[in-house]
Order: C-alpha cells, then structure tokens, then sequence
C-alpha cells in the first residue's frame, strides 16, 4: 500500500467502483478513498478518479464471477450505510474477496477457508469480513423494518409519507414500493439524508432534495402536500443536473441497470 496515494471520487456507487477498477489497472493501492465533498487538505499525490460506467459494471460483475452473487449485494448495501471509512472496507473486503472467493460473504465458509489453509493474517482478514457482514445485516434489517411499518398519507391525487432512517435505504425502498403502488403517485421523503423517492406513471426518481426546491411551509398539516406539489411539475427532467451525483439523482430504473435488480 501506498502511504502517500490517495483517491478521490463523486461519491456515486459506480464512481466507488471505479476506484476498484483504477486500482487494479494501475496497479497500486490508496491509502485513503475521499468523497469530493468534505475533502481534507490533500497533498499532490491526490487522484481524481472519473467516474465510467462501462468500469463500474465491469467491477460489478465480476464481484458475483469471483466471489458469488451475494457479493453485489454486500457491496451494494454497505456503500449505502452510515459506516465510517465505508469506502476503505470495501475496498479491502473487495480484494479479499479476488483472493479467497466465497469466504468472504458468509462464516461457513470463512471456517471452511481456514479450514484449507487458504487464509493468511485470518484474525485481522476476519474482523474485516465480519464488519461487513455485519453492517449489510444492519441495512437490509432496517429495509425491512421500514417496509413493514411504513405508513403513507392519502391526499387527492398521491401518497406521502417521511422517513428518518439511520442509512441512505430510499433506493431499495423507491423500487419497493414502486412494485407495490405501480399505478398511484406517492413521495417518499428521507429527512435524515434531504432525499426523496417521487414516483408518477412515467417511473421513479430518486433525488436530493436541496434547499433551493423547497417550499415556503406554512404548517406541518400541509408540509409534505407542499412538497409534492413544488416537485410535480419538475419531474420531466430525464438527466439530472450535476451527473456526477448519479447514485442519489438517477431514476430507479437506470439504478437497476447498474446493480443488475
């Protein structure tokens, strides 16, 4: 590992991927992997990875052909968590999983591994393993948990309901509920993360919900019909804005295309 290497990226899912991809092309390992937002004091060593598309499904697939299915999965929903150093994780966890394959995603076959003496270092290999698995168990628990409970508001013409979740969960629930409300309207706010999933008949969107698009909220009676109502008639928009924020920006279904769902 290089002490003094550093990437740099747009915070997107497929950008994170493309670290991956940088990584092995070049042949080298960050010490670090930044979100361009927030950046701490860098030196010159700091490199900007560009987001490509055609780099991140190349990365994707190839976590379920070395490592297995679950793997994509795993990947997916830890990069969506509220994890500390998330980034770093995952990339370790990433080429680890290139190494030992199936071990990585479940503790049988972690034993199984050492078993077989394919394992080196396993004491710290595991911690990281386990930290992982740990913390996707955490996000699908709180998807679920949400899914259940959820609530939506009735008004004429869509649905409303708010969320505060501790993780970034409102693309797994966007297609959720998108599959169970096909033909009805409904705007799923996250006030935690300012994101909300809006869906109409022309499909699904997923979208920072920045201060600029907010209503002027005369009380919390209406606060959420006064948020659906600012959003209506701007959801034509087919490409967003700043493309470099994709994963929080881009209708579902190009979600899809990426995490193959």
């Amino acid at each position: 590992m290089d002490n003094d290497l550093e990437y740099i990226y747009d915070g997107t899912f497929e950008g994170f991927l493309c670290c991956i991809y940088a990584s092995y092309v070049r042949r080298e390992v960050p010490m670090h992997i930044y979100v361009e937002e927030g950046l701490p004091l860098l030196g010159e060593t700091a490199t900007w990875i560009t987001t490509n598309w055609q780099q991140a499904q190349s990365v994707y697939v190839s976590l379920s052909r070395k490592i297995g299915m679950e793997a994509q999965d795993i990947v997916k929903e830890v990069f969506l968590t509220h994890l500390p150093n998330k980034e770093m994780l995952l990339f370790r966890y990433i080429c680890l999983g290139y190494k030992v394959g199936r071990a990585v995603i479940s503790p049988e076959d972690w034993e199984e591994a050492e078993r077989e003496g394919r394992l080196r270092e396993s004491v710290q290999q595991a911690e990281l393993v386990f930290t992982v698995l740990a913390a996707a168990g955490n996000y699908r628990a709180e998807v679920k948990n949400i899914e259940g409970k959820l609530r939506f508001r009735s008004y004429s013409d869509v649905m409303i309901s708010c969320i505060t979740p501790r993780n970034r969960v409102l693309p797994f629930l966007a297609n959720f509920f998108e599959k169970r409300f096909l033909n009805v309207n409904f705007l799923l706010y996250d006030k935690t993360h300012k994101m909300a999933a809006v869906h109409r008949q022309e499909g699904t969107m997923v979208t920072l919900l920045r201060s600029s698009h907010l209503p002027v909220l005369y009380d919390e009676e209406n606060v959420y019909e006064n948020l659906w109502r600012s959003w209506y008639d701007s959801l034509h928009i087919e490409v967003p804005e700043n493309p470099r924020y994709a994963l929080n920006e881009m209708r579902t279904r190009l979600w899809c295309e990426i995490t193959g769902d």
